[in-house]
């Protein structure tokens, strides 16, 4: 409780900031669930999404120079630190509706374009709709529903509804549309915040709301994930603008993980969560990377996205590596959560299987199309050398398999 305290007095110095929130996280690592009322970490899973998360605001902190930026990201990490050891349901509903004001202060107030208001209206809308489900469910079960209770059975109706709150961060197909526009008004900074952390608040909401409940009927979320991931990869075929084909991308990605938390089985689980971490590392430096290319040349349509091969090789290699992560190659870590999944959908249906197939041919064939056109064209442009130099440590853990130690 002493480091809470003492990291909430560097709030506006972010180095210690992010400091203090680390050795935060070490001490979890060594004691695992703590005797208090607030703080509740019961797995492995929520310690790395911290770690995934000081990660980013690692990345953030060394590139961003508007410093109101940097301070709302400072808040929007301290918002998801709590959701991620909140210790019952309704703070972890209050954290996680709350983590939504940072994100819409900088699309408003830092966005380029008059469309950000729309996308504003969007993101609000699609909150508001999917949250008072939640409440009522809960409500109705008198504030039974809990972690610590395992004894909770209710209608898939009733899981439907209770779900709907977190699916709309997932973002599921047909709960979307505010993602995409979000990603395209919002600066580098919110990109890099939404794509790999608030995307993971859905999963880990999702995650312990199934732990609470004693027996849940998914095929719901099972039919729209299959639609999710074979249309969002569809879209991203067609997009002209790179950081929009960045944003589907991660709503097929998200899609394919709903399938392998619906499947209900221990590997499945684990899958998933191997692939949170992959997708978060991943996407981050996707939406760095567009943005560093968004910051040199003032446009992010794939048609003018080249030139790289010429202008430094460094940024090359660095793209291509992680447009190759985000279509799993060996021997990233999306790679093998991937694998796992497919394994475990070809146990269940052979159907399964040939529609992962369409999925993948068309999720390798935009990275690639991307990575192809990035290479080509004559021109030079001119990088922050600095600012490519701070991914290392993104790209390391994109492709660190020695995760899988932490699950097993």
């Amino acid at each position: 409780m002493v480091m809470m305290m003492m990291s909430l007095l560097f709030f506006f110095y972010p180095v210690f900031f992010f400091v203090f929130l680390l050795l935060l996280s070490l001490k979890f690592f060594i004691q695992s669930s703590w005797l208090g009322v607030f703080f509740f970490v019961d797995s492995y899973v929520f310690v790395l999404l911290i770690f995934m998360m000081l990660f980013i605001y690692g990345l953030i902190m060394m590139s961003e120079l508007n410093n109101n930026l940097l301070l709302l990201s400072g808040g929007l990490i301290l918002i998801c630190y709590m959701f991620f050891i909140s210790s019952n349901m309704l703070m972890l509903y209050m954290f996680f509706e709350l983590s939504l004001f940072p994100i819409l202060v900088m699309i408003l107030g830092f966005g380029m374009q008059i469309e950000k208001i729309n996308s504003g209206y969007y993101l609000l809308f699609y909150a508001s709709l999917c949250s008072f489900p939640f409440l009522y469910v809960y409500y109705k079960s008198s504030f039974m529903l809990s972690f610590c209770y395992f004894d909770f059975f209710i209608s898939w109706e009733m899981f439907f509804l209770l779900t709907l709150t977190f699916m709309m961060k997932f973002p599921v197909y047909f709960l979307h549309l505010w993602l995409p526009k979000a990603h395209v008004e919002a600066p580098t900074t919110a990109s890099m915040l939404l794509a790999g952390l608030l995307l993971k608040l859905g999963t880990a909401g999702f995650l312990r709301l199934m732990g609470s409940l004693n027996f849940i009927y998914v095929n719901a979320w099972i039919v729209i994930s299959f639609i999710g991931m074979i249309l969002a990869a569809l879209c991203c075929v067609f997009q002209s603008d790179s950081k929009s084909l960045a944003a589907y991308s991660s709503i097929a990605h998200m899609s394919f993980l709903l399938l392998s938390l619906s499947m209900m089985m221990m590997s499945g689980k684990i899958a998933g969560l191997m692939l949170m971490l992959a997708h978060g590392y991943t996407s981050t430096l996707m939406f760095f990377l567009i943005g560093e290319f968004y910051h040199s040349s003032s446009t992010r349509m794939i048609y003018f996205f080249n030139s790289f091969m010429n202008s430094s090789l460094f940024f090359s290699i660095v793209l291509s590596m992680v447009f190759l992560s985000n279509s799993s190659v060996p021997p990233s870590l999306s790679f093998l959560s991937e694998f796992m999944i497919i394994v475990n959908s070809f146990t269940m249906s052979k159907m399964m299987f040939f529609m992962i197939f369409i999925y993948f041919m068309m999720v390798f064939y935009y990275s690639l199309f991307l990575i192809t056109c990035g290479f080509g064209g004559k021109t030079y442009i001119t990088y922050n050398i600095w600012n490519l130099g701070l991914v290392y440590s993104t790209v390391f853990m994109m492709f660190n398999v020695f995760w899988l130690s932490m699950f097993y």
